[in-house]
């Protein structure tokens, strides 16, 4: 493996190395560190992802070595180690901008050789090696193989395989949302009959490799073999109570179905992405038939609570929790073109200047999963429009923009800070959102003292 800084700016940055699988460009840091170990008398391999994104042809974006320095020499390394995992021989190294996972070959294995590392990953595709600094492709189990031909299969056993980590399988899912890939039979049979030991499985880790698994492109066949595998069930079982619940004349798909499609429809980013899986979450619990149609009142509302207790089950940050819980309860929008501008304004401050791009692409995103066509996209794309026109006339969307505060309030009225504060800057912001030309200290101190509290009674 020949070495060389690039002359180019921007990778700067960056040394790139030869290899049998081509040019990889690790960062300054990476390779600084790796370097330490070698200088140091170990052996070193690069592992997992870096290999299996070089030979896709994309930039590796997790660096993961497989190393005989022990657990000890890596902890006081000139580098930040973090033991996360000390007792498996794992430590994460920051070095600059970027995470490194180092695994230590235990010294009672074949020290010097990689093969009790590889033999334990999961599937074969990450399964290979480079040895370092040589650039020597090790590939036991046929991962290079597996790659081209777009098959998962797990390394060996697929059920110690599974024993071993059960949230490899929804790994095995992610790979289908990210790459297109199928499933060997074994391997997807295996992941069948291990499904039910992910109640055990640390639900952070659950929920980072759904997160991961949710922007990809074929994210509808990879929650749905989640769903075959009986993995679903573990640890998400509310999504299954809308399978093969039908829906009505606006709909072509049962519940289960239109949820998926409406996270493939809408972009790939995280937030909305989560928002299509919960948008109708509630509707099976909410279902009831009047004559000959389904009908599902207050789905949204209902959808919006049930979102906030699984997203809370899975440990999710608040934030990210009220921003998804956010767009569910407000995605119910129709008859957009008899709206009002003020209608659009509170709906604009509903929902969030910082959200309502991600809520348009929600409400295309359900529209598009009902199953008949781009017709129903028009009255979207009136949506979008109207809401642009007013956000260019920046209207007073928070109570922050309204050109009274608290202090104000409290000294024009001669009230004591408390809810009653609030309850006035929220009456006038209201009032400024459907006028939006009274925004003004005279007027707004006037609308002020008529809700001036009246005085308490004589007794």
């Amino acid at each position: 493996m020949s070495e060389k800084t690039p002359k180019n700016n921007s990778l700067s940055d960056t040394v790139t190395l030869q290899s049998q699988i081509g040019t990889i460009c690790i960062p300054r840091e990476v390779y600084s560190f790796v370097k330490w170990l070698t200088n140091s008398g170990y052996a070193v391999w690069f592992v997992g992802g870096i290999i299996r994104d070089g030979l896709l042809g994309k930039n590796p974006k997790d660096w993961d070595i497989a190393t005989t320095a022990p657990s000890e020499v890596v902890i006081k390394s000139p580098f930040k180690a973090i033991p996360v995992g000390i007792r498996f021989g794992v430590i994460h190294v920051v070095v600059g901008n970027d995470v490194v996972e180092v695994v230590s070959i235990p010294e009672s294995t074949k020290v010097g050789t990689i093969d009790a590392d590889l033999e334990r990953r999961d599937f074969t595709i990450n399964a290979m090696a480079l040895s370092f600094p040589e650039g020597k492709l090790i590939d036991r189990y046929g991962g290079r193989r597996d790659l081209k031909a777009g098959r998962i299969k797990a390394v060996r056993d697929p059920d110690a395989r599974f024993r071993e980590d059960p949230v490899r399988i929804l790994r095995a899912a992610r790979f289908v949302s990210t790459y297109g890939f199928k499933i060997a039979a074994e391997t997807r049979k295996a992941m069948k009959r291990n499904a039910e030991a992910l109640k055990t499985s640390p639900i952070e880790r659950i929920r980072d490799e759904m997160f991961r698994l949710l922007p990809g492109d074929n994210v509808v066949a990879a929650v749905d073999i989640l769903r075959s595998a009986g993995a679903l069930s573990q640890f998400f079982p509310e999504i299954l109570e809308g399978w093969r619940k039908k829906q009505n004349e606006f709909h072509k798909f049962d519940i289960y179905r239109h949820i998926l499609l409406s996270v493939s429809f809408a972009p790939p980013r995280l937030r909305v992405r989560l928002a299509a899986l919960f948008h109708d979450i509630a509707k099976p619990r909410v279902r009831v038939k009047r004559g000959n149609r389904y009908r599902f009142f207050g789905h949204d509302k209902e959808s919006e609570k049930l979102a906030r207790e699984i997203l809370e089950r899975w440990r999710v940050n608040h934030d990210l929790i009220e921003q998804v819980c956010r767009l569910v309860k407000n995605h119910m929008v129709y008859d957009i073109q008899k709206w009002s501008d003020a209608a659009i304004r509170r709906l604009i401050a509903r929902v969030g200047e910082d959200l309502i791009e991600d809520f348009i692409e929600l409400v295309r995103a359900d529209r598009l999963a009902h199953g008949f066509g781009t017709d129903s996209l028009v009255e979207v794309e009136n949506l979008r429009k109207r809401v642009h026109e007013q956000l260019n006339q920046r209207p007073p969307l928070k109570t922050t923009d309204l050109a009274v505060n608290g202090h104000d309030v409290m000294r024009i009225l001669a009230i004591p800070q408390g809810p009653e504060v609030g309850r006035i800057l929220r009456f006038l912001h209201a009032h400024v959102v459907d006028h939006p030309q009274d925004n003004n200290r005279e007027k707004l101190i006037e609308l002020m003292l008529k809700l001036r509290p009246a005085p308490a009674a004589n007794r």
